[in-house]
């Protein structure tokens, strides 16, 4: 059974988000830095992350973001799982979280190419516009998922997909894409179509970002005999 929700979140007060702030930059200079298989290393931005793939975790944060022209999800790429929880936080930006599935063409044509295990649901949130909202899924069924945000920005605002008022260029022509991989999938491409070459359509930001993300996908999960 498919779980989602969307929420919003409290904004913490300024006294809390410096202390949480020094607590956090303590925490950095102290820790190790994440392994290869855990750093953001495609495209051309990089999101440092203490994630590290091959270690499936019970529930992770995911946030929305804008920086200038450019617009992401971080981490990029999260291992959960199985029956856990996903949460998306909108950091900066508007924003949403639609799955790589035919279900979801309205909302932008590329997501048409199905980039979900074989019989998994897709999930769209809502158009995420304040600062701490959140949406949320459950992932019951193994496997690695793909997604995407569909929204567009100009001088109407924010909306979702091409809009009523024609085309314009999507976040995902920036390359904001996403992966959560669920448990210990098979890594077959027959049986996990994410794993396969991104479409030609797909735009270019996209493409490289896909190639990247299948790349760590398999050095983690392919060289990890601990599960």
């Amino acid at each position: 059974m498919t779980t989602y929700t969307t929420t919003r979140r409290r904004t913490l007060a300024a006294t809390g988000s410096a202390l949480a702030t020094g607590f956090a930059g303590c925490l950095e200079s102290n820790d190790p830095q994440p392994t290869d298989a855990g750093d953001d290393s495609s495209g051309d931005h990089d999101h440092d992350t203490d994630h590290e793939l091959g270690h499936p975790e019970a529930r992770i944060d995911v946030t929305m973001e804008s920086d200038d022209d450019t617009h992401h999800f971080a981490p990029h790429v999260v291992h959960i799982e199985e029956g856990r929880t996903v949460t998306w936080t909108l950091e900066s930006g508007a924003h949403d979280t639609v799955a790589y599935h035919p279900d979801n063409a309205e909302l932008l044509p590329s997501a048409s190419e199905r980039r979900l295990p074989d019989g998994a649901q897709p999930w769209a949130s809502e158009l995420l516009r304040t600062e701490g909202e959140t949406f949320e899924r459950t992932f019951e069924e193994v496997g690695v998922y793909d997604y995407v945000c569909t929204v567009v920005e100009h001088g109407h605002g924010p909306e979702r997909g091409q809009g009523p008022s024609g085309y314009h260029p999507t976040h995902e022509s920036t390359g904001m894409v996403g992966r959560v991989i669920v448990g210990w999938p098979d890594l077959d491409s027959d049986a996990q179509p994410a794993l396969r070459t991104p479409a030609a359509e797909l735009p270019e930001a996209v493409r490289d970002e896909l190639e990247g993300f299948n790349e760590r996908t398999r050095t983690a999960l392919e060289h990890d005999d601990d599960h």
